[in-house]
């Protein structure tokens, strides 16, 4: 009886180390997906407006602003990566900076604007992820 016990108690604080740990390891990269993640949010919301056909620019900016704005944090999220990636980042920035400043005027715009976009984010993403 006394060595189910302590089998008990030792596999049950072996599992609560391992969950600790495991938690740990997950906290680590909790910067750069939450940076993808607010990404991938204004993201659909753009793509949303566009299914709805809500193409006002007043709706859009703000996304687009956000894109470039989230993007500036790609570099320092993900330090560990190559250069070439870093250079992907930037241009992602720029792209979304632009289309911030000069937003998309109707719908036939945003949907090329959302190309564009999207194009960026999967150039990146076939490489890195």
């Amino acid at each position: 009886m006394r060595v189910l016990l302590l089998l008990f108690a030792g596999m049950l604080i072996g599992a609560l180390v391992a969950f600790s740990a495991a938690n740990a390891l997950h906290q680590r990269n909790a910067w750069p997906r939450g940076v993808m993640n607010v990404l991938q949010h204004h993201l659909g919301e753009l793509r949303r407006l566009q299914r709805r056909n809500d193409c006002a620019p007043a709706k859009t900016a703000l996304h687009f602003q956000r894109l470039a704005q989230t993007g500036a944090d790609i570099g320092p999220a993900f330090t560990d990566e190559k250069p070439d990636f870093h250079d992907q980042a930037r241009r992602f920035v720029d792209a979304s900076s632009r289309l911030g400043a000069d937003v998309p005027q109707g719908c036939q715009a945003l949907d090329q604007a959302l190309q564009q976009t999207s194009d960026a984010c999967e150039s990146c993403h076939l490489h890195y992820r």
